[in-house]
C-alpha cells in the first residue's frame, strides 16, 4: 500500500510536533543563478536587495503583466523589464519603491508588451545596492500574446 506524500509529510510533522508553519516564513526564498549550460532557468534569481513577489516562477503572464515585490536600493529606484525568449527587451519602466536607502519598500507596476506567439520570457528587476554595485532579481515566465 502506498501512502500519499502529503499524508506522509503531515504525519511526520505531527509526530515531530512541528511548530514552524509555512505562515511563519517572513523572508523570500532565494536561489543562485543556474549556469547557462544546464538549460532554461526555472527558479528565481533573487538578490537579497530585491525580492520579486509576482509573477511566480514559470507562471503564465499576459499583457499587461503585474510585477510586485520589495526592495532596499539606492534612492528606491528600480528598473523593471520584460525580456523575450531571445533576451530582447519587450518593455521597461523605472519605478520607485515605497522606501529605500537602508529600508525595504514595496513596489507595484504593470508593463504592456507584445509577442506574436507564446514563448518563455523573463521578468527582471534591477537597481543599485547600498554598496553601489548593481543588484538583479529575475523570474522565468511564459509570455502570452494579447
Amino acid at each position: 500500500m502506498r501512502i500519499p506524500v502529503a499524508a506522509t509529510i503531515v504525519a511526520a510533522c505531527l509526530l515531530a510536533a512541528c511548530t514552524n508553519l509555512a505562515g511563519d516564513v517572513t523572508e523570500p526564498l532565494t536561489s543562485s543563478p543556474v549556469p547557462a549550460s544546464t538549460g532554461p532557468v526555472t527558479t528565481a534569481v533573487q538578490d537579497p536587495a530585491i525580492a520579486i513577489e509576482t509573477p511566480f516562477v514559470d507562471g503564465d503572464v499576459g499583457t499587461p503583466v503585474s510585477v510586485t515585490g520589495t526592495a532596499d536600493v539606492v534612492d528606491a529606484a528600480l528598473t523593471v523589464r520584460v525580456l523575450g525568449e531571445d533576451g530582447a527587451e519587450l518593455a521597461a519602466i523605472v519605478v520607485k519603491a515605497s522606501c529605500g536607502d537602508g529600508c525595504r519598500g514595496t513596489f507595484p507596476t504593470e508593463l504592456s508588451y507584445f509577442v506574436e506567439r507564446s514563448q518563455p520570457g523573463t521578468i527582471e528587476v534591477t537597481g543599485v545596492g547600498a554598496d553601489g554595485d548593481p543588484v538583479l532579481s529575475s523570474v522565468q515566465v511564459e509570455l502570452f500574446p494579447p
